[in-house]
């Protein structure tokens, strides 16, 4: 959406306002049972009462922020986040994956996300209050991994990629690459709104993000329901959407059609811009994990695990661990 300064600041009350009256109303399907609490325990989403720092919950292992691939620049200042492992019902539940079915891996992928990472802002007078739909894509994956090597601290499930015909490779969350980040676009990063903010010569302003799981999964699930209506999706704007929208919070097919709207007032100079920004970050976010090869250079391999996506949370040789 293209807004002046003032526009902008009155769209982002208009949809604070809106989604504080929302407030835990999600219009998108719970994947898996809720989530059952543990007597006596000293669960994340408490912290709001008992103002206890991450570390100190049991189960719950904070992670560096700044460890993630975008190094938390695309969050609230001082965010705190945290796992823990993955336990026997979400791992059963994991079980029943169809890797073939792209929407019902994406839906798993977040299912395990949702219920094994907390995240929120670590100063409670900001009011800034996250949910794990403010988890970047791009975070999403190496979250996945540090769940994994939480759920497994002995290496009984070990994840391979092959880099050649006869060698394979133990992957760590350590080793998936931050996103490599132009500078010519990091130029246009604000510190103070934590994303990426374009001014053009006329006037306009343009406010982008990287995707947010919240968002993708909104935009996957307006997909579905258009299909399923046979109503005309505008398929130019869903390239872009994902860095337009902001915030999942507040979102509905009224204001999504209003992006869309403003979307047909744009000029050569924002589709272009557009295009540029969305080539940029669609080499980035894609995960890759770097390691060093025989000869001493670091090299970068694609995140295809021998044994497929299930090997996450599944045992790849089961018989091995038999006595």
């Amino acid at each position: 959406m293209i807004l002046s300064d003032q526009d902008q600041n009155k769209q982002e009350e208009i949809l604070k306002t809106y989604a504080d009256n929302i407030e835990g109303i999600s219009t998108v399907p719970q994947v898996g049972p809720a989530i059952t609490p543990v007597p006596n325990a000293n669960l994340p989403w408490n912290t709001r009462e008992r103002n206890l720092p991450l570390g100190n919950q049991i189960g719950w292992i904070p992670l560096k922020i700044e460890d993630l691939p975008t190094r938390g620049l695309f969050y609230p200042v001082d965010t705190g986040i945290a796992i823990r492992s993955a336990n026997g019902a979400e791992i059963r539940h994991w079980s029943t994956l169809q890797e073939d079915d792209l929407s019902a891996l994406d839906d798993m992928l977040n299912y395990i996300i949702e219920r094994c990472v907390t995240i929120k802002a670590n100063d409670p007078e900001s009011g800034t209050y996250l949910s794990w739909k403010d988890i970047k894509e791009v975070d999403r994956f190496y979250l996945l991994l540090a769940i994994h090597e939480l759920t497994f601290p002995n290496g009984e499930n070990k994840l391979q990629v092959k880099i050649s015909d006869n060698k394979k490779l133990d992957v760590k969350k350590d080793m998936v690459s931050y996103i490599s980040l132009d500078p010519q676009i990091m130029r246009f990063y604000d510190e103070e709104k934590r994303c990426f903010i374009l001014r053009t010569k006329g006037g306009k302003v343009i406010v982008l993000d990287i995707p947010s799981v919240g968002v993708t999964q909104w935009l996957k699930s307006y997909i579905i329901r258009k299909q399923r209506m046979q109503e005309y999706i505008d398929e130019d704007y869903l390239n872009y959407a994902p860095f337009i929208i902001r915030t999942w919070k507040g979102l509905n097919d009224d204001l999504y059609s209003k992006f869309i709207e403003d979307s047909h007032k744009w000029d050569n100079l924002t589709i272009s811009l557009m295009v540029t920004f969305k080539q940029i970050f669609s080499d980035t976010i894609n995960p890759v994990i770097k390691y060093i090869d025989d000869g001493g250079a670091e090299q970068t391999a694609p995140l295809n695990f021998q044994g497929g996506i299930k090997s996450l949370f599944l045992i790849s040789d089961p018989f091995g661990q038999l006595e």
